[in-house]
């Protein structure tokens, strides 16, 4: 399976959208902000319910992931202010490690799968709507960074130290928690996006558990040397530090930073999982 995604990445890479992230932030933004007028504006027109899309309002199919937060006072608009900055750090985060289309893939694979599994509950149940949007596939996002960084350490409220692990733990059972109190209630279509989220991304882990993981710190002296080799005239962006092919003389190549060499040691996708580490 990744063989299929890299040759979909070399030709579709060029259709990524960069810093995806950036334009779900401000519509999650826009939308919550709009809510705060009209609270019910969303509910009524744009989210995703297949007897009004069977009616005509296709748009549903598509900004059914435009779900706002809910701001019943000042402890949720601090709690989504740091939700927000907390998607902007791990979206980033994940971009730079896996790439923009990589990232994409992530993103848009999982709102249709979300809508996929949406119209299979909607055909055996009749359940027609959901009003989550996103919020799970967001979650998901936080499990993709704990699983590549569980030793990052986060300050709950500014003070106590916790890694990301634990979090990641906490988080899941929280998850379940949920899943079994949709179940009890009958809110089957919250069912179907929490599991679809979580298959999103355990697919995705199979399918790139080969790829070299960057700690925050990597990523900083990664994207450092990627401009000085951008601003060098006559030099390219990308060069394996073993057969010394190019993205210029082999344009067919994926290239990748290798996390445990010390230093700033590209390979291309034939020698990343063969040469040996360079050591300080």
């Amino acid at each position: 399976m990744q063989k299929l995604v890299t040759k979909l990445e070399k030709k579709f890479g060029r259709y990524a959208i960069p810093n995806l992230i950036n334009y779900f932030i401000i519509l999650y933004v826009a939308t919550t902000i709009l809510s705060m007028f009209a609270p019910a504006f969303y509910y009524q027109l744009l989210a995703l319910d297949f007897n009004a899309i069977r009616a005509g309002q296709i748009w549903r199919i598509f900004t059914f992931i435009l779900a706002p937060a809910s701001l019943n006072g000042m402890f949720d608009i601090l709690f989504f202010i740091i939700t927000i900055h907390i998607y902007y750090l791990f979206g980033h985060s994940l971009e730079h490690i896996w790439g923009e289309f990589r990232f994409n893939l992530y993103f848009f694979g999982g709102i249709v799968l979300t809508l996929i599994a949406e119209l299979i509950l909607y055909i055996t149940t009749g359940q027609a709507t959901y009003y989550g949007g996103m919020s799970y596939l967001y979650q998901s996002m936080f499990f993709a960074f704990c699983t590549l960084f569980p030793e990052e350490r986060f300050l709950i409220y500014f003070v106590f130290p916790i890694k990301a692990k634990v979090l990641a733990v906490l988080d899941a059972i929280l998850m379940i928690v949920n899943l079994i109190q949709y179940l009890t209630v009958g809110a089957y279509s919250y069912c179907v996006a929490i599991v679809v989220a979580m298959l999103n991304f355990l697919i995705f882990f199979y399918a790139y558990k080969g790829l070299s993981r960057y700690s925050p710190r990597q990523q900083k002296r990664r994207r450092d040397f990627e401009r000085q080799t951008m601003q060098a005239p006559g030099i390219t962006k990308h060069k394996c530090a073993i057969c010394g092919r190019t993205e210029v003389s082999n344009p067919e190549l994926s290239f990748r930073f290798c996390s445990k060499c010390a230093g700033n040691y590209e390979y291309c996708e034939e020698h990343l999982f063969t040469h040996q580490h360079v050591v300080e």
